[in-house]
């Protein structure tokens, strides 16, 4: 499983980070692994488009929304432990409401930040938590919501800002703030270095 999330991983990023202006389509960059070690690792294309330089395996790469998948595999390891629920109310786990002001009386679950259901939208100005502010700062502005679709309703729109809600909550269940606790309970334990 480690070395699927690992290959998959380094190739979509190492694509995703190509320039446009190359004259390569992108990177493949992968890595094998057996239980207890590294198997044997390849990269074909180009690094530095400017000198010609090939890719090698141990190129640093942007690993984008591919930190999602790592997510919800932390995510997944609370919900077996019975420390998240994916459908309950995140309000619960939270301590604030968390709600789509067209929609005030719809709660929304886990599964839906997950899945890209919940009605949370990048807006125009808003792709991250802004410098300065906070995650609950950032839900209560009215841009950060799809006004016509409720949260559960089924209408996929892909946001980036369901997951600092995501983090918020795996640090509310484990008192550990959310980079830390990713290292040493997933990164570490599937041997990614990070």
């Amino acid at each position: 499983m480690r070395a699927v999330i690992v290959a998959a991983s380094l190739v979509l990023s190492a694509c995703a980070t190509t320039p446009a202006h190359s004259p390569l389509s992108g990177a493949a960059v992968g890595v094998a692994f057996d239980r207890e070690q590294e198997l044997g690792a390849f990269a074909d294309g180009v690094a530095d488009p400017a000198t010609g330089r090939a890719v090698t395996p141990d190129d640093p790469v942007r690993i984008a929304s591919i930190s999602k998948v790592v997510v919800a595999i932390g995510v997944m390891k609370l919900v077996e432990q019975g420390r998240l629920n994916l459908d309950s109310d995140v309000s619960e786990t939270l301590g604030w409401s968390l709600r789509n002001p067209a929609f005030p009386d719809r709660p929304i679950s886990l599964r839906q930040l997950l899945s890209h259901t919940s009605s949370l939208r990048d807006g125009d100005d808003i792709y991250v938590i802004p410098l300065g502010e906070t995650v609950r700062g950032t839900m209560s502005r009215a841009d950060a919501w799809d006004p016509a679709h409720a949260p559960g309703s089924g209408f996929f729109k892909y946001g980036n800002l369901n997951f600092p809600i995501v983090a918020s909550m795996i640090e509310r269940v484990t008192g550990e703030r959310f980079d830390r606790w990713m290292r040493s309970e997933v990164l570490d334990q599937m041997r990614i270095v990070a």
